[in-house]
């Protein structure tokens, strides 16, 4: 055993390393980037097309299935879905998994540059590979003040942030950029038989600057460059348009109204009720997530001393607070479970043995720290959440060595030999066991998709932890226990000779009646898991209260935009009625975008959206009052929310209901996975008519399930349209629809002709024409337009106009029509799981015979789809893990033995989800992968100490019975321990930390349940296998 001969001769040499681990480590953390999530580069890109003014049909016609038909013979291609929204066309194309998504995006790039029969007006698609990248935190400038004021403070700000090392961008929301507006009134135009396209060549051929190239003379190369009109209105004005013969001319001042105005809003962003400029930054990917936070902070408290007192400077989401209150959930746990660890040991053995026992947590942690470093790992709440799991697991290995070379220092052992023996006798089975956990692990590599690629981290920090781990078992520890480990005649404060004996006595009759306990062990792990299938639904991640959430309304499609926000500001007022001083923390509306989450948003003149930031609740406990700051290491002011979110989030949604003007309201809370909505359906077709209907008909079946909240579905009438086309009569004039189309767009939208320069900002030059016609349906019809000869006729003479109600959006999945349906699920009654499944039992066997197909979509679906990647990966991982156990026992039949052991702890499991209320989670089933590999540690030790007293002559009723008491007290050590460890989350987590207790109930609970079964059933299974491999060999 060369570590601990090496340990035992060089105490010297082995604690300069441990202060080398240990200072590398501090430093390796401190260099690590903190930030909310990793970024996860998707195997997915977007393409994006702006199309302004056009419906959703025109774009889906024009647009997005010309670039959609330049795909169609791709090999690499999953499948591609589309929306095309009024102006706005955007694609997803997924790639199949393994595809070379650099190559793909410069393929694309060129079949995009290739596509030539896009609309003019279109602008380039633009293309982007898909990453999920989440902000830092929002500043927010807002107050009583002119917008030229706010966008002007606002863009300070904005070149501030800029100069904050380790900012990567910065989004700005609810500003406007300048432009001059060179609004025309057609009437006057054609009286004086001047067309719009003379107006756009006068403006292009004076406003731009051109180069003259150089004269190369004797004072050398002087350059030539020809000045444009200086972009001042009163200047633009004095452009001549026409003149005549008697040297009069027409300018283009005295037919046009030209003014630097703000562009038309798309949206606008209000804070706590005052109109406001948001700006989001992003940072590097080597910044911490904190330190940004805390700067942008105060330069916030900066801007309020310097700005004047009519605008306030705010921040909100905040995504610092998440990474400190995980950082501090890992330090209290890791604090707590050291304490604990201390204090267990010291009352069941000494001091000595807890001290240099616990010293293996921060070895380990700090050692699996340096490897995250080494592998470009970052700490963030996934890598957070990795450390607690593997909290409970990494002190195993110490209290196992530990305890055994005390037992023979008990016995009388000098310090040295006792180190030699006890770390030699326990060196295979600890390290197989440590391999077998780590073999349970790596299935989780196996999970596709985004949690794939989010999670990937939580077996490298737990493998580098149990690797760290079993170092300090075998290289650290023997030599400390040398020099701290004595016997002292100090009596434990448990007579640990009375719990061994009474121990001895139960299991002398359980092995005696092996089969009983074997069978009524059968029959609990049985019911166990017909309970589960039964009381206990699969949730894929649970809903936690953190204190946020998001109302998201839609209005009549006919609202504009000044419509939704005067709608908006009165739903401000509901809120603050119904969400008093003492509980709102902050109020954020935005109006004409959504935003789903981080890297999703929907916008449109009729959506609103409400971020509501609550105070924290009041403590209603004891534990709430004085237990749970300490567990979270948060001291600051206690609560003065008293109501519950779910109370204010029903109270809300009752009233918005009621509200004149809402048509659709849902609220998304956040939870602890892939955010969107928990249900999302999607019904694919050629039919569009008959995708309306069966959308509504699968909509009203789904309001009438109980705990289905918020359903709503995509097949919505859109706006009005007037359809305007060339009538014969315009044919005979010589007319196109073109030029129609060039009439109408270029002055109710407007043209863009050229781009200036002012104030170090390119402003466009836009010709439309005057507000009062925009406003005007029947302006349409009166619009003139002037023939080539000069002569001018209305378009009502010309084309044939109809009003008419095209569709709001229009989705496509693989080259068909598909319509959507979202809704939410109230956890407490049902789970989306059942959901979908009752759906696809009533709805989707008349799929198959019918003109459409169902899909379920969305990314907790995709989430849950990517477990089934994982059930080849765990048949891997187990044959690999017997192997290992074969190779130990060289045996076929006591690796069973040992992996039979596995599913009894599941009892323990169900036990702890039933009396705490909480369904089967992903967290759940990690949870239940750490609580394995104990079972394996514990049961591996004990197999194996029975087959050493065989191997020395003991009949195998007496050699069971002598390892358990051997076995015994480091199997009850590591349970109380680790029990201990996650006790915090599991009764005191509350909050953002009480995502995890189900985690933690599935590793405390099951290791109660499993430390009897390890130490009764077990060898009861173990004589049992014996029995039948004497009667096989008879």
């Amino acid at each position: 055993m060369i570590p601990i001969n090496f340990s035992l001769k060089n105490p010297l040499l082995v604690n300069l390393s441990l202060i080398i681990i240990l200072i590398m480590g501090i430093l390796s953390w401190q260099s690590l980037p903190q930030e909310v999530f990793p970024v996860v580069d998707l195997d997915m890109v977007s393409i994006k097309t702006k199309f302004d003014g056009a419906s959703p049909v025109e774009v889906e016609r024009q647009v997005t299935l010309t670039i959609e038909e330049e795909f169609e013979d791709s090999q690499d291609i999953d499948f591609i879905s589309s929306i095309s929204r009024e102006g706005a066309s955007s694609i997803v194309i997924k790639l199949k998994p393994g595809a070379d998504v650099d190559n793909f995006m410069r393929d694309t790039r060129t079949l995009l540059d290739r596509v030539n029969d896009l609309p003019d007006a279109a602008e380039e698609p633009e293309l982007k590979r898909i990453r999920t990248r989440f902000p830092v935190i929002t500043l927010t400038l807002f107050g009583d003040l002119s917008k030229a004021q706010l966008y002007e403070y606002s863009d300070k700000a904005r070149r501030l942030i800029q100069q904050i090392e380790g900012v990567a961008s910065i989004g700005m929301a609810g500003d406007q950029d300048w432009e001059i507006w060179v609004e025309v009134d057609p009437h006057k135009l054609s009286a004086l038989n001047i067309s719009l396209e003379r107006i756009n060549a006068a403006l292009k051929n004076n406003l731009i600057d051109q180069p003259g190239g150089s004269i190369r003379s004797s004072e050398g190369d002087i350059r030539l460059r020809g000045k444009g009109v200086n972009p001042e209105p009163k200047n633009i004005g004095k452009i001549v348009i026409r003149t005549n013969d008697n040297g009069g001319k027409l300018y283009l001042g005295d037919i046009a109204d030209i003014k630097r105005r703000f562009e038309e809003p798309k949206t606008y962003a209000r804070f706590n009720g005052k109109p406001s400029v948001n700006l989001t930054v992003t940072k590097t990917a080597d910044a911490s997530t904190i330190d940004i936070s805390e700067k942008i902070k105060i330069l916030s408290d900066s801007l309020n001393e310097q700005l004047p007192a009519n605008i306030n400077v705010g921040y909100h989401t905040d995504m610092s607070v998440y990474v400190k209150t995980r950082l501090n959930v890992v330090k209290s746990s890791g604090l707590i479970g050291l304490i604990l660890v201390l204090l267990s040991l010291y009352l069941l053995l000494n001091f000595n043995v807890a001290l240099i026992t616990a010293f293996g947590i921060p070895v380990s942690f700090l050692f699996a720290v340096i490897l995250l470093f080494t592998f470009d790992f970052t700490i963030n709440m996934v890598s957070l959440f990795a450390f607690l799991i593997v909290l409970g697991m990494i002190v195993d290995d110490a209290i196992i060595v530990t305890e055994n070379i005390f037992r023979h220092i008990e016995d009388g052992m000098p310090p040295l030999k006792a180190a030699s023996l006890g770390a030699k006798e326990v060196f295979w089975p600890v390290v197989v066991s440590t391999l077998t956990t780590i073999a349970a692990f790596l299935p989780i590599f196996s999970i596709g998709g985004v949690l794939g690629e989010f999670i990937k981290v939580i077996p490298v920090v737990v493998c580098c932890a149990l690797l760290g781990s079993l170092i300090e078992a075998f290289v650290v520890l023997p030599s400390h226990a040398v020099q701290f480990l004595k016997f002292e005649k100090k009596k434990p404060l448990l007579n640990w000779k009375n719990v061994l004996e009474k121990y001895e006595s139960l299991l002398s009759w359980s092995v005696l009646n092996r089969y009983f306990i074997a069978t009524l062990s059968i029959c609990i792990l049985f019911l166990s898991i017909v309970y589960a299938n039964t009381r206990l639904p699969f949730q894929l991640f649970g809903e936690v209260e953190i204190g946020q959430f998001f109302v998201n309304v839609e209005t009549p499609n006919t609202y504009g935009l000044e419509d939704s926000l005067e709608l908006a500001e009165s739903l401000e007022e509901k809120i603050n009625n119904i969400i008093n001083e003492e509980e709102l923390l902050s109020l954020i509306t935005n109006v004409g975008i959504v935003m789903i989450d981080f890297n999703r948003s929907k916008s449109g003149s009729n959506v609103i959206q409400f971020v509501i930031d609550l105070e924290k609740p009041v403590p209603t406990s004891f534990i709430e009052r004085w237990v749970t700051p300490f567990v979270s290491l948060e001291f600051d002011e206690t609560g003065t929310r008293k109501r519950s979110a779910d109370i204010i989030i029903d109270e809300i949604r009752n009233e918005f209901s009621m509200t004149t003007g809402v048509n659709k309201v849902s609220i998304l809370k956040p939870n602890a996975g892939p955010a969107g909505d928990d249900i999302e359906i999607g019904i694919v077709g050629t039919d569009l008519e008959f995708l309306q209907d069966k959308a509504i008909e699968i909509s009203d079946y789904m309001k009438r399930m109980l705990g289905v909240n918020d359903v709503v579905h995509d097949q919505e009438p859109g706006k009005l349209e007037y359809k305007y086309k060339l009538n014969e009569r315009g044919k005979r004039l010589g007319l196109t629809q073109n030029e129609l189309a060039d009439a109408v767009r270029s002055g109710y939208l407007g043209n863009e002709v050229a781009y200036v320069t002012w104030n170090e900002k390119r402003l466009p030059v836009r010709v439309i024409y005057p507000e009062f016609m925009r406003e005007q349906s029947t302006s349409l019809k009166e619009l003139p337009i002037v023939l080539t000869s000069g002569k001018k006729v209305y378009l009502d003479d010309v084309a044939e106009i109809n009003i008419d109600q095209g569709l709001n959006q229009i989705r496509r999945r693989d080259a068909q029509r598909m319509a959507k349906i979202t809704a939410d699920v109230d956890s407490s009654v049902t789970t989306p799981g059942e959901v979908i499944k009752q759906i696809d039992k009533i709805f989707g066997d008349d799929s198959k015979t019918k003109s459409y197909s169902l899909l379920f979509l969305g990314e907790k679906k995709r989430a849950e789809d990517s477990f089934k990647d994982i059930s080849k990966a765990l048949i891997i991982a187990l044959v690999v893990i017997f192997f290992m156990l074969t190779a130990l026992f060289k045996s076929l039949i006591d690796p069973f033995v040992v992996m039979f052991a596995i599913p009894f702890g599941f009892i323990g499991v169900v036990v702890g989800h039933a009396l705490f209320d909480y369904n089967i989670q992903f967290l759940s089933m990690v949870g239940t992968l750490a609580l394995s590999g104990i079972i394996v540690n514990d049961s591996l030790i004990m197999v194996d100490f029975i087959k050493k007293l065989r191997d020395e002559g003991h009949d195998k009723i007496t050699a069971v019975i002598n390892a358990g008491k051997v076995r015994a007290r480091p199997i009850i050590l590591t349970s109380v321990t680790t029990f201990l460890g996650v006790s915090p989350l599991i009764f005191f987590a509350t909050g953002q930390t009480a995502f995890l207790s189900p985690m933690a109930v599935s590793l405390g609970f099951g290791l109660i349940f499993a430390t009897i079964l390890i130490l009764i059933t077990l060898p009861c299974f173990y004589l049992i296998a014996d029995d039948m491999r004497d009667r096989i060999t008879k």
